[in-house]
């Protein structure tokens, strides 16, 4: 097929025709201009990203590249353990029940680890049964191998459910906010952490901004996008961060460095290169910057 008769694929969030954001071989990520969300076309199959998952959450001796990152994702595990309990109403020897918390996407159990040390009762799910074993030998209760698609017995049991740099990497990110809904208890609250795509940032730099990293993740999500999806399952958000950071300096030290980035990209890149070996560059590359968003959502009760 040639590149004039080829039809972009349509917006999974909103249905919308895109247009190319990044190339990838063999895939590339396709923006919609409507709803400003970015996804892998064609996605990797189901195989292929459980392989690739199983080999990622090995130790980096054997291969695997979690480790690199486990240590800087951890570091906020206190942080937002307390941002739970504070919306949950919860504070370390409340003489009441202690809130079942659900993280989705747990790796070796760190988050719940943080949970379990403010007294709430954590518990995890993760794809990846290496990741779980691990988290197990090390003392972490509370966690099971596979999808929580598949967990009836989960239906409507907990307070809430924590979906830390998970959404980004499901094929369905409508079908994973569907299973968390009715892992929720009317009222429960929905946690989720994910690349921000969209904005100031990804408008100066576009295509080049770290969350653009096939072929692990499948969707750059946009404050609208993540809205509307949301909105159709009836989750009411509570608060947007656009920039989130675990605390007050490095918040700052990141709004600014992301946008001076950005705006370098901009005036350097493509002023000493060129447009075209620019246009090329954020089509191919990428590079250690983004925002990250922060959402908390709660289900909404049936009328």
């Amino acid at each position: 097929m040639s590149a004039r008769s080829y039809q972009p694929p349509l917006c999974p969030v909103c249905g919308h025709a895109t247009a190319r954001a990044s190339l990838h071989t063999p895939s590339s990520y396709w923006r919609c201009p409507e709803c400003r969300t970015a996804h892998l076309h064609p996605q990797p199959s189901d195989e292929f990203l459980a392989q690739f998952y199983e080999q990622f959450h090995l130790p980096a001796a054997e291969g695997g590249l979690f480790e690199q990152f486990e240590e800087r994702t951890a570091a906020d595990f206190p942080a937002k353990a307390a941002l739970v309990a504070k919306h949950l109403g919860w504070s370390k020897g409340y003489a009441g029940p202690a809130p079942r918390v659900l993280d989705v996407g747990c790796g070796k159990g760190y988050f719940v680890r943080a949970l379990a040390e403010l007294g709430m009762a954590g518990e995890g799910i993760d794809l990846s049964a290496h990741a779980v074993a691990e988290g197990a030998r090390q003392g972490i209760a509370g966690l099971r191998a596979g999808r929580l698609e598949d967990q009836a017995q989960w239906v409507g049991q907990f307070d809430a459910v924590t979906a830390w740099a998970t959404i980004e990497h499901l094929p369905d990110p409508r079908a994973f906010l569907q299973a968390i809904r009715q892992a929720l208890k009317p009222g429960g609250l929905l946690f989720l952490d994910t690349g921000l795509g969209g904005d100031f940032v990804d408008d100066w730099a576009p295509g080049l901004i770290q969350w653009f990293d096939a072929p692990q993740h499948l969707f750059v999500h946009s404050r609208p996008g993540m809205e509307k999806l949301a909105r159709e399952l009836n989750f009411k958000i509570e608060k947007f961060d656009s920039n989130f950071e675990r605390n007050l300096p490095r918040r700052w030290v990141k709004f600014v460095r992301n946008r001076l980035i950005a705006l370098a990209g901009v005036g350097i890149f493509r002023l000493g290169l060129g447009k075209a070996v620019y246009d090329r560059m954020r089509m191919e590359a990428k590079m250690p910057f983004g925002s990250l968003m922060f959402v908390v959502a709660r289900l909404e009760k049936a009328a």
